[in-house]
């Protein structure tokens, strides 16, 4: 159950926070919610923070990109709640982990990449409209960085199964 703490800070990390939905989580984990709002506020704001600095952009897209960026968050928010979920119910089960739960865990994460990706790429249409498209390519590589270092957090933090 510690890693259940350490891996939340790191899976959430890069994650958007919404104050009124909280993250699904397993069941055993409900005790976590409040935690996992504070720590989703305080990731988001660092997180915006580093696309603001990385991001250059003149006022006017600015004024393009940040709803754009808001909006993107938010459904990237409802995407990583299946991650929470997957993660959460891992843990739950790690210890007695059966192969028929091994492979409901496996196909719940191949939903969630499905879905990830899916949302990407609405995005980029979307951020394409709004920006040059070499704008747009710096943020997704700014995304993909943030994504990638919140992955290797969660590989170090989530122990593999028994």
């Amino acid at each position: 159950m510690k890693f259940v703490y350490a891996f939340v800070a790191v899976l959430l990390s890069g994650f958007a926070w919404n104050p009124v939905a909280s993250a699904q989580v397993n069941e055993k984990f409900a005790d976590m919610a409040g935690e996992i709002d504070l720590i989703r506020s305080v990731a988001q704001t660092e997180r915006q923070a580093i696309v603001a600095r990385s991001m250059i952009l003149t006022p006017e897209e600015e004024a393009a990109f940040w709803p754009l960026y808001n909006e993107y968050r938010a459904a990237m928010e409802k995407v990583n709640d299946r991650l929470i979920k997957v993660v959460t119910d891992y843990a739950a089960q790690r210890d007695t982990l059966t192969d028929q739960q091994a492979m409901a865990l496996m196909n719940d994460h191949l939903k969630f990449e499905q879905e990830l990706l899916r949302v990407r790429k609405q995005y980029i249409r979307k951020f394409t409209k709004a920006l040059p498209t070499v704008k747009v390519a710096r943020f997704y590589q700014i995304e993909n960085t943030l994504d990638a270092l919140q992955k290797l957090g969660m590989a170090r933090q989530i122990p593999l199964a028994k």
